[in-house]
């Protein structure tokens, strides 16, 4: 869109655009009536203004801030349309040059339909003042136009073509409005909606879950939940936990511990955590029965202290393997130990074993061999320094 504040200097603005383009060079380009001469020998182009109209797509704009602050009027948004016509005759009368000429203006609007301003000083070209860009097109005639064009004129007719040059953009006459106040007095206060976060489950160990068996929940933005549900099931968030129906909030870390009902059904179920902002993403838990199973130890594994895992069904515990929490990059972190104690309920595992395996003060995961390609579900084991 380009900004004037004269509506010739839009016509200007065609006739130095075609004046540049046009080749060899045309002196005689020019915003204004057509010359009265027909048959004037001069080659020369006019560039007349017939009419304007409202851009339809500007006609609802907003006033906006400029860039000093204060609120302006939209401009007043324009189509110009303007008719060109050629000069140049032969000795013999005939237009040779005028189509010559007209044919070359044409070319131009073709190649170069884009105007730049505003539009510097150059050898034979006036500066024309502006801001932004506006294009020209070639608008079709039909018979009919062609006389209403040249009828209200009242001249004869001679080569021309009918283009549309826009936008055209003029500053409207009001007056500036005061800039707004940068910070409200008395400072900003937000009211209405709010941003909420509702609690996530980031994950689930062990899973699958022997029916029974304690469960560490990794969550996040839990500190205001309010409920857990373990498929059909639901257990209260208090602090302290009063009751079997009841759990303990989240720790510093986000874990939350959960013992599954002894009678749930095996088969895959959904866990989700419910507070005031809304519940979580369903995370899907699988329970199972009849099987060996561990439970999710309560408190990291002190230093100088063995490690002891409980759980159902662990008479058979052959091997205990440890490994980094976060993947294995090397075969030599997996820690593969024989237990120094096993009863149906407990696997113990002597620390002295353990240092002497290498055990790192990191997340770890742990799991039971109870036999050839049968291990129980791991569970996480964090290892204080």
């Amino acid at each position: 869109m380009a900004r004037f504040t004269n509506l010739h200097d839009a016509g200007r603005a065609l006739a130095a655009h075609l004046k540049a383009g046009i080749a060899p060079l045309l002196g005689d380009i020019a915003a204004g009536p057509p010359i009265e001469n027909a048959n004037a020998q001069g080659e020369a182009i006019r560039v007349s203004q017939l009419w304007v109209t409202p851009q339809p797509t500007h006609r609802n704009d907003d006033w906006f801030i400029g860039e000093d602050g204060q609120r302006r009027a939209p401009p007043l948004s324009l189509s110009a349309f303007f008719v060109v016509t050629a000069y140049g005759t032969s000795p013999a009368g005939e237009p040779v040059q005028a189509l010559n000429r007209l044919g070359q203006a044409l070319q131009v609007i073709e190649t170069d339909p884009v105007i730049e301003m505003p539009i510097p000083a150059s050898a034979n070209i006036d500066p024309v003042p502006g801001q932004g860009r506006m294009t020209v097109t070639l608008v079709p005639v039909a018979a009919d136009l062609m006389e209403k064009i040249f009828t209200p004129l009242q001249m004869r007719l001679r080569p021309w073509a009918l283009v549309e040059l826009g936008p055209v953009q003029l500053e409207r006459l009001n007056p500036p409005l005061p800039a707004p106040d940068i910070v409200a007095p008395g400072g900003v206060r937000l009211v209405g909606p709010r941003p909420i976060t509702r609690p996530a489950i980031l994950g689930a160990l062990p899973n699958p879950l022997g029916a029974g068996r304690r469960l560490r929940i990794e969550t996040a933005e839990a500190a205001n939940a309010t409920e857990l549900r373990i498929g059909t099931s639901s257990l209260a968030i208090a602090d302290p936990p009063l009751g079997p129906d009841q759990i303990a909030r989240p720790d510093a870390s986000g874990h939350i511990f959960a013992t599954c009902p002894p009678g749930a059904d095996p088969g895959a179920l959904d866990i989700v955590l419910i507070a005031p902002e809304g519940g979580s993403e369903r995370h899907s838990l699988t329970i199972t029965t009849g099987r060996p199973a561990l439970d999710a130890p309560l408190t990291p594994l002190a230093p100088g202290a063995d490690l002891v895992l409980t759980g159902s069904d662990l008479a058979g515990a052959a091997q205990v393997f440890l490994w980094p929490a976060r993947g294995i990059l090397s075969p030599l972190e997996v820690i593969e130990l024989a237990p120094t104690a096993v009863t149906a309920a407990q696997v113990v595992v002597a620390r002295a074993a353990l240092d002497g395996a290498g055990l790192r003060a990191i997340p770890m995961l742990a799991a039971l061999r109870m036999g050839p390609n049968r291990f129980t579900p791991a569970v996480p084991v964090e290892v204080a320094p």
